[in-house]
């Protein structure tokens, strides 16, 4: 598995375009690897520091870096087998997720279900909570801070436009089952992984 950080120029008008609609982002994202997100196990994340916006990936084969787009820059890339393989039952890591806290609710005379955000801070660390035992480790120590959303269009057959609301969530965690949180780290937590949620950023405690 590699991490990989892109800084986004903001001068760039496709870039500003994609960072404004998800959907453009997954597509510019996916297509630095030339297949699509779930064959390459591919996660990632916007964040930004001092104005500088970045894209922080997850993925099992490194970017292609002639597919590299104008106003994107490669700020470094990292192998990170060893890293994986020293996960160990035990040992405490500080988190930093961002993730869609929801349950799936029928609609009356709809086919599928359709996913309601958590609307109680209290409901949504439960939330977190049973994602941490599904996957092999529990919260130490956990608070909520901004939510914000992903909005973007779908094409009119797929639905339009799309909103996905987030939370965003910093703590200790602890493994308890190093296999199944090796999974959670390469494949990620909740729904909208495809639109920038759900990816573990990790560093380990002293």
């Amino acid at each position: 598995m590699y991490l990989t950080k892109i800084d986004l120029q903001l001068q760039n008008r496709g870039i500003r375009r994609a960072l404004g609609d998800c959907q453009q982002l997954h597509r510019m994202v996916t297509g630095l690897f030339g297949v699509d997100r779930e064959s390459g196990k591919i996660l990632y994340r916007v964040r930004q520091q001092h104005g500088q916006p970045s894209v922080y990936l997850y993925s099992e084969s490194p970017v292609l870096r002639e597919r590299l787009l104008p106003g994107m820059a490669l700020a470094g890339e990292r192998n990170l087998s060893s890293w994986l393989a020293q996960m160990g039952e035990n040992q405490l890591w500080r988190f930093d997720l961002l993730v869609s806290p929801a349950k799936k609710v029928a609609q009356e005379g709809a086919k599928n279900s359709r996913r309601r955000i958590l609307r109680t801070e209290e409901e949504r660390l439960d939330w977190l909570r049973r994602k941490a035992e599904q996957n092999g480790f529990e919260l130490v120590s956990c608070q909520e801070l901004e939510s914000g959303c992903q909005t973007g269009t779908h094409a009119v057959e797929q639905g339009g436009k799309m909103r996905m609301d987030s939370y965003h969530y910093q703590g200790v965690l602890r493994i308890c089952h190093a296999e199944q949180f090796r999974s959670a780290v390469r494949n990620g937590i909740g729904p909208g992984k495809a639109y920038g949620l759900g990816m573990l950023l990790l560093n380990r405690t002293a």
